[in-house]
């Protein structure tokens, strides 16, 4: 098991395993919207530009260097780090990839001098996140495409104006 950070030549491997997991493991979105995300936003394109960009980071998590999970995390904004999308194939949930990518992000997030870490993720999720420490900041009721989303915080320094500003 390992994670690393991906560049735009790992898009092309990463992209199939992003949208797989979309499709399978996001039950709240209907697959009209996941077909609109994956054809307008979240194109293979897009990731790259993204990434030449420095506009996100992708952590890849693989295991028998195939890639079987991923988080996309946005550049930090006001010291805040926040992940868009947390995934692990089916097949290698449970097994600590996601554990091994939320750890991978926190070293992320310090090293970026960031104040805390933010996630939206669906009601599935809710145990997992608290186990790894975010607090249940509240609940977005039919937000983004109309799916419900438990906000997620984890404060991981005291924040600090010149960081935040850089």
């Amino acid at each position: 098991m390992s994670v690393r950070s991906l560049s735009t030549n790992d898009i092309e491997e990463f992209y199939p395993v992003f949208s797989s997991v979309l499709q399978t493991e996001f039950p709240g979105y209907a697959p009209t919207i996941v077909k609109y995300l994956l054809t307008r936003i979240y194109t293979a394109p897009t990731f790259k530009f993204w990434l030449q960009r420095e506009e996100k980071c992708i952590l890849g998590a693989y295991h028998n260097n195939q890639i079987i999970g991923f988080a996309v995390i946005d550049s930090p904004y006001g010291g805040v780090s926040l992940c868009r999308w947390l995934g692990v194939q089916r097949d290698y949930q449970r097994k600590g990839y996601g554990t091994a990518l939320i750890r991978a992000w926190n070293e992320s997030a310090m090293t970026q001098k960031t104040h805390k870490m933010e996630v939206a993720g669906q009601p599935k999720s809710k145990e997992f996140y608290e186990k790894m420490g975010f607090a249940h900041e509240g609940l977005r009721k039919k937000s983004y495409f109309g799916i419900d989303q438990y906000l997620f915080g984890k404060v991981i320094a005291e924040p600090n104006a010149v960081n935040m500003t850089q």
